[in-house]
């Protein structure tokens, strides 16, 4: 049986953009990043810090793909029943 790959990761959960890299546990030193994410307007290695869920509170989409979907649901009218956040990582720090 073949060794298992562990991988490090590293997130940066931000109030406007967010993003991740990761190398092998073997190879710390050297990093990768996932696939450049498309915003429309060109490609980042970071994606917007938003998230989309479907009418009955299960994930649909992350990033700019919740931003885009979003706005599609909104044109078509369609986005009542949907739950859009973005730019919520400040609300995660206040009190209940």
């Amino acid at each position: 049986m073949a060794d298992a790959v562990k991988f490090v990761v590293g997130i940066d959960f931000g109030t406007t953009y967010s993003g991740y890299v990761f190398s092998l546990s073997n190879d710390e030193l050297t990093f990768y990043s996932p696939a450049l994410w498309s915003s429309g307007h060109g490609c980042s290695l970071k994606t917007a810090t938003a998230i989309l869920l479907n009418p009955d509170q299960t994930f649909n989409s992350f990033g700019f793909e919740a931003e885009n979907n979003f706005a599609e649901l909104a044109g078509d009218r369609k986005h009542c029943e949907y739950y859009f956040f973005r730019r919520f990582k400040m609300e995660l720090h206040s009190k209940v």
